[in-house]
């Protein structure tokens, strides 16, 4: 029995020229080589990971307001109490309002409050948890520094009235993404 015929895969191989296979093992060699140490070299330890728990305490940089926050692996974008907002220079249609200069007020369980000047980074249609079916609404996103265990992390963060809701700020992917591991058991909002 004939090799090709037990193994197509040889067949298809035969039909590459060999300068071409070379040149498909040098560019995985050197790919590797800029992977792997070299004989007496170091390298760094991977950064530990921090453990946050269902609930933690998430300080809103520029403000200095502390919050209590749900961790949500569920959603892929944070998102914080905002009481008040008011758009530079307002468009009729909310998506010509991207890029545009935008205050807000935003509000922490203990009723402290502060107002924030950014840019508006985009337009989203959400529907909430707290609303009825089918009832979407839009909703503008800005970018926030905030920091959790002395991580700190700019990232696009919803503006949404979430006084009905537990906690005022809700920390979702986009913010735990390659710094943290999610430990349901434990609460870290105190």
């Amino acid at each position: 029995m004939h090799v090709t015929a037990r193994f197509p895969f040889w067949s298809r191989c035969r039909r590459i020229p060999p300068l071409a296979g070379a040149v498909a093992i040098l560019v995985c060699a050197l790919s590797l080589s800029s992977v792997l140490p070299l004989r007496g070299e170091t390298v760094p330890a991977p950064q530990k990971k921090k453990i946050v728990g269902a609930t933690a305490r998430i300080t809103e940089v520029s403000s200095g307001l502390t919050f209590a926050a749900r961790i949500d692996t569920g959603a892929k974008t944070s998102s914080i109490h905002t009481e008040k907002w008011e758009i530079k220079d307002p468009a009729p249609q909310p998506w010509d309002n991207v890029g545009k200069s935008i205050r807000f007020r935003i509000a922490n369980e203990e009723g402290e409050s502060e107002w924030i000047e950014t840019t508006v980074a985009s337009r989203v249609r959400m529907r909430s948890s707290v609303q009825d079916d089918g009832d979407y609404h839009g909703r503008y996103k800005v970018r926030l520094q905030l920091e959790c265990n002395g991580v700190k992390k700019r990232v696009l963060v919803t503006l949404n009235d979430r006084s009905g809701m537990e906690y005022p700020l809700l920390i979702g992917r986009n913010f735990l993404r390659k710094d943290f591991l999610v430990d349901v058991d434990i609460n870290n909002d105190d």
